[in-house]
């Protein structure tokens, strides 16, 4: 096969997702049979030879695989391979020969795989931490990722998040925080506050904020940064979009850092629009075997092998890239395997967004299933199954002492060893798992921290702001009723976030508070025929429809903007038409105040994404674009929260000439999210967009190099 036939028998291979349509595949299960039996018969050398796609990233793939070992078993077919490991002697053939698999020759045997194969191998071949006892990734072990975001970063809530999850046996694996506003303080902040929960308790785990890179090279400068976050891409356009650094110059950006934590997605890239024409599972092999080449590179560089995680997202995306549950297990079995051949450690976060529709019960009665079949070294866990700041569906803390026990696995021997000296847990393994446990270990922190309050006061303190946290929306507190299941306030309170969640995808803009905010806007629609069309497809609301785009482009005869300011209904339109009001009245008043000249009119885009503000900057040539967008429902601790984010973009280069005609991305542009009444106020936020609207004018740019001109140069790690 040459490199077409390859990429296309490759795309034809997988089981279906709806994500295979957008780059050829098909529904026909006897065409996906046809192109399975056939790609079985390619040799590991021709894979080898005609790598899927053609950058410096399959350059960087070559140099992570061991040459002599890649041309030993090279003459070998997908499903000679597929047989050996699939057979009693698998796990031993894996061990001698794994650094010698392509990332994509790993693609090709997954895609051979039923999903009985994927299990059997997942529940054989185990890469493990080294140690004594049972240890992350293990065969007896299930651990998991305490995920303690909050979306207004707050750190009680944060510290709260992860003490509860504490006390259901979570958190053996990593403690993590995605920053609601990623700026270096908040970084900083968070980043001290989950050292400082692991230093107090004395914890046996290690921390990730997973904000950007040079944000995490900020904060290193202030406190201490172990374990370095990256997401993963399998092609050069869409790492550099994802990270705004080159693969090849990460290492020397990470330095010797301790630990690596890597996130990957099937159809990151498709959404991206930076697939070039690969298909996704294809692509998440790639960017695995980038992480399999930046641990070697950190170790051949410093002198030590870093600690290697990576976790494998499943039901983030919409329906553009799948829609059932079926396909979610699916895509968990296939992101666990593609990363135990690689030779990494890897757990899941198993969700679902809303607009997947799968609901909260549905997904529950799944998770038991991805767990036993895929053999995960994790889970993700979060306070009360949804993720208050990126708003959707996963893992609850509770559902792990069920998990542990379905499976027969249990969390790390170091850190069951802890939590029993803490209290929480038992000497049959038996969690504490109740708001006394959390109080309880709110108190033990408080008091290493210096607190010299007595037990009992401190446990009341904690129990009082465990209220006023359930008071406010969040899951903390409640307990559980038998085997672990929700209470009932609990149940109810999810069926309403996901009930708002859903209501807020297919809201329509309210025309009286546009008119009221923005008399003199112009309304444009996007290739999406419709909301439908928008949910299933973001891309198709990337660009104006060719009438409306000569209709923006009118507005320049009235002179070239400053500053454009756009809005959409994104994810939510609900979120412009509570947010509107209160906000661009103060936001008009603090560009005035910076210096800063606003457009005479507004651009409303119906079914609009963040790349649709990116084309009226190019049609109207403007300096700047303000973008204000409706986030994903189900943001907030509670139902009801509309949150707006202000995504803003500088549109020159430092010589002066135009970016708008090139493919912007996220690493261009600079984001203020969690605009709403609990969160960043309207009035706060206006000051803070216009702060940074003047300095972007200032200082010629936005997004990662606007923040390295504010003094957050990327530097090692170390």
């Amino acid at each position: 096969m040459n490199r077409q036939e390859l990429r296309q028998t490759l795309a034809l291979a997988n089981e279906f997702k709806e994500g295979d349509l957008l780059i050829g595949g098909t529904q026909d299960e006897q065409v996906r049979t046809d192109a399975r039996r056939a790609l079985g018969t390619v040799r590991l050398s021709d894979l080898a030879k005609n790598a899927v796609v053609e950058d410096g990233l399959t350059q960087t793939l070559a140099r992570s695989v061991h040459k002599l070992l890649m041309q030993e078993i090279g003459s070998l077919t997908v499903g000679a391979v597929k047989r050996m490991l699939t057979g009693s002697n698998g796990a031993m053939w894996w061990q001698s020969y794994r650094d010698g698999l392509t990332s994509e020759a790993i693609a090709a045997l997954v895609k051979t795989m039923t999903n009985d194969e994927l299990a059997a191998v997942a529940r054989t071949i185990f890469p493990a931490f080294p140690g004594t006892g049972v240890n992350v990734g293990s065969a007896q072990h299930f651990g998991s990722c305490i995920q303690a975001n909050s979306p207004t970063d707050d750190e009680e809530e944060v510290l709260f998040s992860v003490l509860e999850g504490l006390s259901y046996g979570c958190g053996d694996v990593l403690l993590t925080v995605t920053p609601a506003r990623a700026d270096e303080d908040t970084v900083t902040r968070l980043a001290a506050l989950l050292g400082g929960i692991i230093s107090r308790l004395k914890l046996p785990t290690r921390f990730s904020v997973l904000a950007n890179l040079t944000q995490q090279a900020a904060a290193a400068k202030q406190t201490k940064m172990e374990v370095v976050y990256q997401p993963l891409c399998g092609t050069a356009k869409a790492w550099q979009a994802a990270n705004g650094i080159a693969v090849e110059d990460l290492p020397d950006a990470i330095g010797g850092v301790g630990g690596l934590f890597f996130d990957f997605e099937q159809g990151r890239e498709l959404l991206g629009g930076a697939a070039e024409e690969a298909d996704m599972v294809t692509l998440a092999a790639r960017g695995l075997g980038v992480a399999r080449y930046l641990s070697k590179q950190v170790e051949q560089r410093y002198g030590r092998r870093p600690w290697l995680l990576a976790k494998g997202i499943a039901g983030w995306s919409g329906p553009a890239l799948w829609r059932s549950g079926e396909q979610l297990v699916r895509a968990c079995l296939e992101n666990v395997v593609l990363a135990k051949l690689h030779g990494i450690p890897v757990g899941l976060d198993a969700g679902a967004s809303f607009q997947l529709g799968i609901e909260p019960q549905v997904l529950q009665q799944l998770t038991p299933q991805i767990a036993a079949q895929a053999s995960p070294a994790f889970l993700l866990a979060v306070a009360g199954s949804v993720d208050p700041a990126r708003g959707y569906l996963t893992t609850s803390f509770r559902e792990h002492p069920r998990l542990r026990k379905a499976t027969g696995k249990t969390i790390t021997s170091a850190m069951q060893q802890r939590l029993g000296e803490l209290g929480i847990v038992n000497a049959d393994g038996e969690v504490a798992a109740h708001a006394l446990a959390t109080s309880q270990l709110y108190a033990a922190y408080e008091q290493a921290g210096g607190d010299t309050r007595s037990q009992e006061t401190l446990q009341a303190d904690a129990l009082k702001k465990l209220n006023d946290l359930n008071r406010r929306g969040f899951d903390l507190g409640y307990g559980h009723g038998g085997n672990f299941q929700p209470p009932k306030s609990v149940e109810a309170r999810l069926d309403a976030i996901f009930a708002q969640a859903r209501r807020a995808l297919y809201a329509r803009l309210d025309e009286v508070s546009l008119k009221e905010a923005a008399p003199h806007h112009l309304r444009v629609r996007t290739q999406a025929r419709d909301r439908e069309a928008f949910l299933a497809q973001p891309i198709t609301g990337a660009l104006l429809q060719e009438d409306d785009a000569a209709r923006v482009q009118a507005l320049l005869s009235a002179g070239r903007p400053q500053v454009q300011l756009v809005f959409s209904d994104g994810w939510n339109a609900n979120a412009l038409n509570e947010n509107l009001r209160g906000l661009l009245p103060a936001l008009r008043d603090e560009l005035a105040r910076q210096g800063c000249e606003l457009s005479d009119v507004e651009v409303l885009i119906e079914n609009g994404g963040v790349e649709a503000g990116y084309h009226v900057g190019a049609l109207l040539e403007a300096e700047v674009v303000l973008h204000l967008l409706g986030e994903r429902p189900g943001t907030g601790a509670s139902a009801g929260l509309d949150a707006l984010a202000a995504y803003l973009t500088y549109g020159y280069d430092e010589r002066g000439d135009s970016r708008w005609g090139q493919a912007l991305n996220s690493s261009h542009t600079t984001i203020i999210s969690g605009i709403h009444r609990q969160g960043l106020r309207t009035e706060t936020a206006a000051a803070e967009i216009a702060r940074c609207v003047a300095l972007m004018i200032e200082m010629r740019s936005s997004g990662s190099a606007f923040e390295e001109k504010l003094g957050q140069e990327s530097a090692p790690l170390v």
